[in-house]
């Protein structure tokens, strides 16, 4: 067996970047469900990849529950197709 080189890659950083949880400085808007998110309030910044420069997609709490809840759907049909292997 050989030995596997680097960090264990995720299918949630490979295409779009590592999402995190910031603090507003200014009122934004969510680019799901355009609900106004007021500054010093907690939102999630989800980075899109491509191009010369990266750009961040800004989302409530609510938006990004249910994307979270989609990708975990995601991961457990591909943990099935595994297991079928």
């Amino acid at each position: 067996m050989t030995t596997k080189r680097g960090k264990v890659p995720s299918l949630i950083t490979g295409s779009s970047g590592k999402p995190s949880m910031v603090t507003a400085k200014r009122k934004r808007t969510c680019y799901r469900c355009d609900v106004y998110i007021e500054g010093g309030f907690k939102c999630f910044e989800i980075p899109k990849l491509g191009g010369g420069f990266s750009t961040k997609k800004t989302c409530c709490k609510d938006c990004f529950r249910e994307i979270l809840d989609q990708t975990k759907k995601d991961l457990e049909d591909l943990e099935e197709i595994l297991c079928e292997c």
